[in-house]
């Protein structure tokens, strides 16, 4: 099939969306995959979902774009057998953490989902103006 539009205009149409999800769920489920659809947060459903195949899986690798995934395992993994995969893109190359054993003070770690949430998520901070390096820079320079 060829696509005569863009993406991200077929994707503003909530109907094509809808039907996009719902062809490939068929699909994956005639291929014998798993499929689980979120209702509303799919970052944290994908986690919840590394933490149960972890149970009977030696390696769980989560691959994704969106940093989101990484701050929600910094703050309730603590397993050295899950692995985030942030595919490389353009020139940058791609990068692969683990939660458990990321360099984040205790401080920052125990209130990441707070800090993430208050330094503008995927955008930059609203309250430096800034990127998320320069908010978390400050709090390491004083005590939470």
């Amino acid at each position: 099939m060829l696509a005569t539009v863009f993406q991200d205009v077929f994707l503003s149409n909530d109907k094509n969306k809808q039907r996009l999800i719902n062809m490939l769920r068929v699909k994956f489920q005639k291929e014998g995959c798993v499929v689980k659809q979120a209702e509303e947060d799919a970052d944290y459903l994908i986690i919840k979902s590394a933490l149960e195949i972890e149970k009977w899986s030696q390696y769980v690798v989560v691959v994704g774009e969106d940093i989101d995934l990484l701050v929600i395992m910094a703050a309730s993994i603590n397993s050295e057998n899950i692995f985030f995969l942030k595919p490389g893109k353009g020139k940058a190359e791609y990068a692969l953490y683990c939660a458990a054993t990321l360099n984040i003070a205790p401080q920052i770690r125990d209130n990441i989902l707070f800090l993430h949430a208050f330094s503008g998520c995927d955008t930059k901070s609203d309250l430096f103006r800034e990127g998320k390096k320069k908010f978390i820079n400050v709090l390491n320079c004083s005590k939470l």
